[in-house]
């Protein structure tokens, strides 16, 4: 019975690391140049536009830089929380392992029977 109470508690801890890794996808930046390129490319849209002056496109030229931060600082988070949650379910797959593994334990020596 207590075996199979610790096996629903390592698979229940499993499936949870697994859903932090999928969960965590979506907030990678995995073409990272990519998305820097893009970035440098609407600055350069918005130094050519002759509507609005040079305090406004300073701000909305900040404003790229700092999305791009805050999107890079969400992509390492991510990419730490997926690092963590692999490791956990590599520890959780090894103990389930060895607890499919203990020899099954008589309490017949105990009872004295």
């Amino acid at each position: 019975m207590k075996k199979k109470i610790v096996l629903a508690l390592l698979l229940i801890t499993t499936v949870i690391s697994g859903w932090l890794i999928i969960d965590k996808l979506d907030l990678l930046d995995i073409p990272s140049n990519k998305n820097d390129h893009y970035a440098a490319f609407e600055k350069r849209k918005i130094e050519s536009r002759t509507d609005i002056n040079d305090f406004e496109k300073e701000l909305l030229k900040s404003e790229i830089d700092i999305n791009r931060k805050n999107t890079k600082q969400n992509s390492t988070i991510a990419y730490n929380t997926q690092i963590i949650a692999l490791i956990i379910i590599g520890i959780q797959i090894v103990a389930f392992i060895l607890v499919l593994l203990m020899p099954k334990s008589t309490h017949s020596s105990i009872r004295g029977d």
